[in-house]
């Protein structure tokens, strides 16, 4: 396994276990375990949760079987997650929304936290750009947390590079990391200045739905058909059994020090991102991939 050094006391692993949907498949109790157990195995270290997850119901599985017995694994490994989405409720009439507020955000906190039965959350993301942001009062909400020990480094998720400047700006504790999507179906970002932005803070990008959100098994539009037949040449070409090993090596070959994060519940998913590390996928193919993805020829 590959390590990306974050800040001088903190690394992620290349390949980052995204437990968004551990509560929807039921990875409770000696399951969730297991899966852990399977990462950590394979050097994944990296685990990427959001309060929202199952409504707190994923962080809260992944609590109760792994470290409310076993505070040992805490030190071995890097958690993950990330405030400001609320979602539909009564409560709420309804509405989806987002909250920056410092006491959503002390709220939000306090609750993972507990859920996760930890004491301290390695890198706690503002989760999507929320045009009432406050930065002013927010930066110094975030930044007490870091003071409080409750949280040792932050980050923002799906932001734009001047978005994450902004916020950079006001906050005393550096960004250490933006998520964003990534895929061989989704290349803006190659595009838009994430990347730049990422290369010029040197700090390491998080991707999320890093195959597409599955369509790449299941191609039905153009761009997922004419995607699909190249990186079954490739797979032919560097005598690998599934596609996901190249779309994965595609986003590993950028020198944004790119961690995918894993969407899947399998640890055979999983271990196809891992084995992704070692595909020496050529400049002239990853092109190609891009060429197919974009529709156009690369000018």
């Amino acid at each position: 396994m590959d390590y990306m050094k974050v800040t001088d006391d903190l690394s992620f692993s290349r390949v980052i276990a995204g437990m968004m949907r551990a509560s929807r498949e039921g990875l409770s109790g000696h399951k969730m375990t297991a899966f852990v157990n399977s990462c950590l195995e394979m050097g994944i270290t990296t685990f990427d949760h959001a309060d929202i997850y199952g409504l707190g119901e994923s962080e809260r599985l992944f609590g109760e079987a792994v470290l409310k017995n076993n505070t040992s694994l805490r030190d071995k490994m890097q958690l993950v997650t990330k405030f400001n989405i609320v979602l539909p409720t009564e409560k709420s009439d309804f509405v989806h929304y987002y909250d920056s507020s410092v006491q959503h955000l002390r709220e939000s906190v306090d609750e993972s936290l507990k859920n996760l039965c930890t004491d301290y959350i390695d890198v706690l993301l503002i989760h999507r750009l929320d045009p009432l942001l406050n930065p002013v009062e927010l930066a110094e909400g975030l930044d007490t947390l870091v003071q409080e020990g409750k949280v040792r480094n932050i980050g923002i998720s799906n932001a734009s590079y001047t978005y994450f400047d902004m916020v950079n700006t006001f906050t005393k504790t550096p960004l250490v990391t933006n998520q964003v999507e990534v895929s061989t179906l989704y290349t803006d970002t190659f595009f838009n200045g994430i990347m730049d932005s990422a290369l010029k803070h040197d700090i390491p990008v998080m991707a999320w739905s890093p195959l597409g959100g599955g369509r790449l098994f299941s191609p039905k539009t153009e761009q997922e058909i004419r995607v699909v037949k190249v990186l079954e040449t490739m797979a032919q070409k560097y005598q690998v059994d599934s596609i996901d090993k190249i779309a994965y090596a595609f986003i590993l070959k950028h020198p944004a020090k790119i961690c995918p994060v894993t969407g899947s519940m399998k640890i055979e998913r999983i271990k196809a991102c891992v084995d992704a590390l070692k595909i020496p996928l050529s400049t002239k193919d990853w092109f190609m991939i891009l060429e197919a993805s974009r529709g156009m020829e690369v000018l």
